[in-house]
């Protein structure tokens, strides 16, 4: 079983090298990335540019071509498919621009749902869900399904239900891309306050606004990284190495 507690010393995401090709097209290249636990940066760049093809392997959901990654100091390559499930279920949350709510299934239980596999009794998942959801200002909606919801209601129960487990961990992709701007300002002020609370947060986007407004802005272009502006040099521990 891997844990989903990130150890301090370990970054919660080492890229180092990675590329990603699907058949002649190499969609990332040469990919170095480090995120410290309780960074808030942005992965930005336009439509084709590689970091949706980043997020996918960020979070576990597609294995590189070329390169290692380790997720909460563990080398992906060096875990089965199970254990990686498992990793990613411990340590990741997403959101993504769609919603993926179900219709006719109220907002309390599409949270609770979302820990089906955390192992806790059905009481005890939707105790957390909505503390999740009280603490995303969506106290006063637990029994309403989506579509008596706005846009920016369904993105903080997507947040809600990507957080419920405590993950140390969220990955959001284009988070405001289906909301108008100030229900996206709404959002982004919430993934603040969660990075605030000791979340890391990446935001996948191309808004270049919502990019240049956090701490760190890592561009991708034709499948390169070209800039970062925040790269940390945090010295790790002696003795401290990745798990295998």
């Amino acid at each position: 079983m891997i844990p989903g507690a990130t150890p301090a010393f370990h970054p919660v995401i080492e890229l180092a090298g990675v590329g990603r090709s699907y058949g002649d097209v190499a969609a990332l290249a040469e990919a170095d990335l480090v995120v410290h636990r309780g960074e808030m940066l942005a992965v930005v760049g336009p439509s084709g540019s590689g970091k949706s093809t980043m997020l996918h392997i960020m979070g576990t959901l597609d294995r590189p071509s070329a390169g290692t990654v380790a997720i909460a100091g563990h080398r992906v390559d060096s875990l089965d498919d199970r254990e990686v499930s498992a990793l990613r279920a411990g340590t990741i949350g997403f959101v993504f621009q769609q919603f993926h709510l179900t219709p006719g299934v109220s907002v309390l239980d599409s949270v609770a749902d979302g820990l089906l596999y955390s192992g806790r009794p059905r009481r005890e998942r939707r105790r957390v869900a909505e503390e999740t959801l009280r603490r995303v200002g969506l106290g006063h909606r637990l029994r309403h399904e989506p579509h008596r919801l706005s846009g920016g209601e369904k993105q903080r129960v997507a947040i809600a239900r990507a957080v419920a487990g405590d993950p140390p961990l969220l990955l959001a992709d284009e988070p405001t891309g289906a909301l108008d701007s100030r229900s996206g300002a709404v959002v982004m002020e919430l993934l603040r306050e969660l990075h605030e609370a000791g979340t890391t947060v990446v935001v996948i986007t191309h808004d270049r606004d919502i990019s240049a407004s956090l701490p760190r802005e890592v561009g991708v272009r034709d499948g390169r990284i070209e800039h970062d502006t925040g790269a940390p040099q945090l010295p790790a521990p002696a003795g401290a190495g990745v798990e295998r």
